[in-house]
């Protein structure tokens, strides 16, 4: 199995986009330009690296598909029908991969991703060759921490959407191409197993790389650090692949690290922010709380249509009941910050009920427009619980409890619950929590379930539901 980069898509260049003074390198031998220019400076790294978020911000992956829209589709999230739905979402939903309107969403996820992981190797085998005085103070490693980061957190986002999960006998099955060279060049697909190895190690040598980042380095909340992939970031996402491979322990240890810096560096919302008068001043997104997020260019455009006031038009919605269940609206759930302020709830001309954590009123904060979450704090909390339910259940009842109060719920968790117990809170917390995040899916994935809310209802949710289908150009190569 091997995967064939397709290089006449990429271009070699310096290009502007969206007017931005940022660029970034793209790769196409018809408009080559001398790259030991373009890294002849320090600014040159920083231009290719802004170049790499700002990919991630597109339609196809993080700006989109990756987050509310297609993966959060067939997680079901929404009440998909075939009166509220795009004709390739109402496909995904029925798990019709290969429909031809869903495959094509699928294909520009991985073609997307592997073009980000390309444009990162790039980075990485100019940065091993240049002179390091070139840069200032601890610039170098900590571009190049977040560089290994990203090719990590890219790489395992493939992983969890395109082969089995280890909960699901997969370790042994063949994993993802693991690109860590930037050349028109073959690549072996090893196992999970051995992809998971390639993972850890990136995210290894990153975590040393990024002691030199601000946010670890100082005892404070620093500005803008949770939108590039900082220290934390890498720590985050390495309790997701500890406990992916259900190695709870070091997922655990991870997560707990985040945990006690978290009061100084990302403190829970203030109900005073979310509750602010006017729309345009409301932290929807809960910033304070981002360990890694993405600034998505023109984030109204992407949902307009599909999540948002547009009654006739809206198509990923929910409905009251699912909205009482997802929340707890019937018992614990009234007074839960996240549905008391992040639903928008329509009754002319149409009923309607959709997510309002993305919205973007006329006139919004700079600092919360355009705002993706991609790993939040709760999320350390859930790990943090699901590896002590059965060891120290009392601890993972106060974790859950922790995040609980913090959303306004005054109701606290039984201090006698069972594991199983527990399992089913963690659960209640990502659906209320990781809504068009993009989250739920990998957490169903993970623990293999069998029964999702939403989809559940219709026969449940087979495991073959879980793997996407590989690009039809990637099978004709030999996968």
């Amino acid at each position: 199995m091997k995967l064939r980069i397709a290089f006449y898509t990429l271009i070699l260049g310096v290009v502007t986009l969206l007017g931005a003074c940022k660029k970034w390198i793209d790769v196409q031998p018809k408009t080559q330009i001398d790259q030991n220019v373009f890294f002849a400076n320090a600014q040159g790294f920083k231009d290719a690296l802004n170049g790499v978020y700002l990919k991630m911000g597109t339609t196809p992956l993080y700006g989109k598909e990756l987050t509310f829209g297609l993966v959060d589709v067939i997680a079901g999230n929404y009440n998909i029908s075939a009166s509220n739905g795009s004709v390739a979402y109402q496909q995904a939903f029925a798990a019709n991969y290969t429909n031809t309107n869903v495959q094509p969403i699928i294909d520009g996820i991985w073609s997307n991703q592997y073009n980000a992981i390309a444009n990162v190797n790039n980075l990485l085998q100019h940065i091993d060759e240049v002179d390091p005085s070139m840069f200032a103070g601890k610039d170098h490693d900590v571009i190049k921490g977040e560089a290994l980061g990203l090719r990590a957190f890219l790489h395992f986002d493939l992983l969890r959407l395109f082969t089995k999960a280890p909960a699901n006998g997969g370790l042994d099955t063949y994993g993802v191409p693991y690109v860590t060279t930037y050349a028109p060049v073959v690549t072996p697909r090893l196992t999970v197993k051995a992809t998971l190895a390639n993972i850890m190690n990136d995210l290894k040598s990153a975590e040393t790389l990024l002691k030199a980042d601000s946010l670890y380095a100082k005892n404070i909340a620093v500005p803008a650090r949770d939108l590039r992939f900082n220290y934390y970031a890498v720590k985050a996402v390495e309790a997701r692949v500890y406990l992916w491979q259900n190695d709870q322990a070091n997922a655990l240890a991870a997560a707990q690290e985040i945990i006690a810096a978290a009061p100084v560096k990302f403190p829970f919302i203030l109900q005073s922010v979310i509750a602010a008068s006017a729309e345009a001043n409301k932290d929807r997104v809960f910033t304070t709380e981002h360990i890694f997020g993405l600034n998505v260019t023109n984030l109204a455009n992407n949902y307009a249509g599909i999540l948002d006031s547009s009654r006739f038009t809206s198509t990923l919605v929910i409905n009251a009941a699912r909205q009482t269940q997802q929340f707890e609206t019937a018992t614990v759930g009234l007074t839960d910050y996240r549905n008391v302020y992040l639903i928008r709830n329509y009754t002319t001309p149409t009923a309607k009920i959709f997510f309002g954590k993305l919205y973007q009123p006329s006139g919004i904060l700079a600092a919360y427009a355009n705002r993706m979450p991609l790993i939040k704090v709760p999320e350390m909390y859930y790990i943090a619980a699901e590896c002590l339910a059965t060891t120290n259940p009392t601890q993972a009842i106060t974790y859950l409890n922790t995040v609980r109060t913090a959303r306004g719920i005054t109701t606290p968790l039984a201090s006698n619950l069972t594991a199983s117990a527990i399992q089913t809170e963690i659960m209640k917390e990502y659906w209320k929590e990781t809504t068009v995040e993009g989250q739920m899916f990998f957490y169903y994935k993970r623990t293999n379930a069998t029964t999702v809310p939403g989809i559940g209802a219709v026969g449940g949710y087979l495991s073959s539901n879980y793997v996407l289908p590989l690009p039809v150009l990637e099978n004709q190569f030999g996968y």
